[in-house]
């Protein structure tokens, strides 16, 4: 401050002297002054300075004095310029003083030792900076470590996962290297875990990992958990002389899986991928390589698990299973926008007739229909599959529920009374929103739910039969009936039975089937019907092909039948004809003649 006030003075005073000196020099020096004076007399960094030998009042009053000549120094008076020079001089020794006090004497020794104990503190913060820094890497490093080791190894078992196998499937297809991979399935693992619970499912895991690595291991060939029950083996090998290994490796996962639950019948399945299957010339990169494969193991796998469960199962992969694959995906984003155009024909509801043994009554049962342009009529139960998979089952389960309405107010409007219609619901269809969209399609006919009849089969009901209940009593108290359907074909329909309460059950076509032929066949379907009358339950047979079970199922009282002998799935045009026809007769089924002329399946 105090060089900067000497320089304005002597820049002022030059200006004076010579009467062309440019101003430019004043003004700058004038500037850096004012900025000067301002900054000590308001920072609060020098308020311990403005204090020292009462500098605050020295400053103020140089401050004010070029404050006060500010338009001469902008003007270039050089006479009040003059003036701002004798003063400039009067002031200048009090500032040289401020500046020696400062830096000489006990000023300037306690200032060195402020300045120290500054430093001190500086440098004791610098080492706790340093500490905190070093800590935080620590945990960075740690943290980076165990984040690593998550991203490539599988917690439970110590196998590495998903991550580290696309990683070795990716470097082989970089080395050129030939290679197979293998999916191992453990089918039914998961009865493990609702039985023995969730502890014993994990030490299940963890003992088959450890088989499986001990025995890939000695070959070099790394293995992995890709998921819960499914893990992977990548061998170097062409696939076409594994056996060598694949027999082994099936033997000891058998004899491990033997001891971890010997009262229990679980299975492996495995789906074999070989990379010489894979096209090379496609111009895909290595990691659309590497997942290519994967994909052809799974799809190996799928094909493995269609097996019987009860027993070990192995699937190579093969070209038409891709091809499948494809049709399947198409056939899904095709139901899914047939689904949501009203114009489309190519899927639609047909009905086959269910005979009462009321002449005044006529039941039939909507199953679904799509006849594609390109693959044909496809088969109803690959309909539901995809739209389960694909996450349509209930928007599909609802399509069909709104068919019925549309059939019951259009073709069979003059007849609907009559007619009891049966609707299968698939597994994701019967949830809590079913009975919404129920009232929702019939808010306009809501006595038309009475003639709703659903169909749930078994194994729907054996996960939560307390939601299964709930659910059903409330389907009831809207006014629609359950019925139980393909009863016999599994191993808990008594209990089934025993917990929860039917308007109805479906005897399976494979009991009818040859009925006449098997007294063992007889005996079952009709203590069945027997039980079923003794539970107030009616008994409805499927599958109803010859006259002679027809006959038989009466003698043993079956409520309803439905079958070939009596019609195909019809349209909805085709069924109403079919109803006239049958209502226009009564007791028809106590002429066996009239049932013949009535009921030619050719017709239909």
């Amino acid at each position: 401050m105090e060089l900067e006030t000497l320089e304005f003075r002597n820049d002022l005073a030059l200006y004076l002297v010579e009467d062309s000196s440019p101003r430019r020099s004043l003004l700058l020096t004038y500037d850096i002054l004012w900025s000067r004076y301002d900054t000590f007399l308001s920072s609060q960094e020098t308020a311990a300075m403005r204090r020292a030998f009462n500098a605050q009042p020295i400053v103020e009053r140089a401050f004010r004095l070029i404050q006060r000549h500010e338009q001469a120094v902008l003007n270039g008076d050089r006479e009040r310029l003059q003036n701002l020079l004798n003063e400039i001089d009067i002031v200048l020794p009090q500032i040289r003083n401020l500046m020696v006090n400062n830096f000489t004497g006990p000023a300037s020794i306690e200032q060195r030792a402020f300045l120290d104990e500054k430093i001190k503190v500086m440098y004791a913060a610098m080492f706790i900076l340093t500490l905190v820094l070093i800590f935080f890497a620590f945990r960075l490093y740690r943290n980076s470590s165990k984040q690593q080791e998550l991203a490539w190894q599988d917690r439970l078992t110590g196998l590495p996962n998903r991550n580290y196998l696309l990683d070795c499937l990716y470097k082989a297809v970089q080395q050129n290297r030939i290679h197979t991979l293998l999916l191992i399935d453990i089918r039914r693992f998961k009865d493990i875990n609702d039985l023995m619970g969730y502890e014993q499912g994990d030490k299940a895991l963890t003992k088959l990992a450890s088989q499986l690595n001990s025995i890939c291991l000695p070959y070099g060939y790394p293995c992995a958990r890709v998921s819960s029950n499914e893990f992977a083996v990548l061998a170097y090998s062409d696939g076409r002389h594994l056996s060598f290994f694949t027999q082994p490796l099936c033997d000891s996962l058998r004899r491990a899986i033997d001891s971890i639950y010997p009262g229990h019948r679980l299975s492996l399945a495995i789906g074999i991928a070989k990379s010489l299957d894979v096209d090379t010339h496609s111009g895909n990169s290595h990691w659309q390589f590497a997942n290519e494969l994967l994909n052809n193991a799974d799809l190996a796998l799928m094909r493995a698990k269609q097996a019987p469960v009860t027993k070990d199962s192995i699937d190579t992969f093969k070209t038409e299973y891709e091809q499948e694959a494809q049709q399947r995906r198409r056939l899904r984003d095709e139901l899914k926008a047939h689904l949501i155009d009203p114009y489309q024909d190519a899927l639609y509801v047909a009905f086959q007739p269910i005979v009462s043994a009321d002449p005044n009554r006529l039941g039939c049962e909507a199953l679904v229909r799509w006849h594609h342009p390109e693959y044909g009529p496809i088969n109803p139960e690959l309909i539901v599959n995809v739209a389960e998979e694909s996450g349509l089952g209930q928007r599909l389960g609802t399509w069909i529920l709104q068919q019925v309405h549309l059939a019951l107010n259009t073709e069979w409007q003059s007849i609907n009374t009559h007619i009891d219609i049966a609707v299968n619901l698939s597994d994701s269809f019967f949830n809590e929103s079913l009975i919404a969209d129920v009232i929702t399609i019939f808010a306009k006919h809501p006595e038309q739910r009475k003639q709703l009849i659903f169909e749930v089969t078994e194994t729907m009901t054996i996960d939560d039969i307390g939601r299964f209940s709930l659910l059903m009593n409330q389907l009831r108290d809207v006014g629609i009936r359950i019925a139980l359907d393909d009863f016999g074909t599994g191993w808990s329909s008594m209990a089934v039975l025993n917990h929860l309460s039917f308007d109805k059950v479906k005897v399976d076509r494979s009991f009818v089937t040859g009925m006449a032929d098997i007294t063992r066949q007889q005996v079952l379907v009709d203590t069945i019907c027997h039980m079923a009358h003794q539970l107030g339950i009616h008994v409805v047979a499927e599958g109803v092909e010859t006259r002679e079970q027809l006959t038989s199922l009466q003698q043993m009282g079956v409520d309803e039948f439905q079958g070939y002998f009596f019609a195909k799935p019809l349209s909805a045009i085709d069924f109403y004809a079919f109803c006239i026809d049958y209502l226009n007769q009564k007791n028809v089924l106590l002429s066996k003649q009239s049932i013949k002329n009535l009921f030619n399946i050719n017709n239909f």
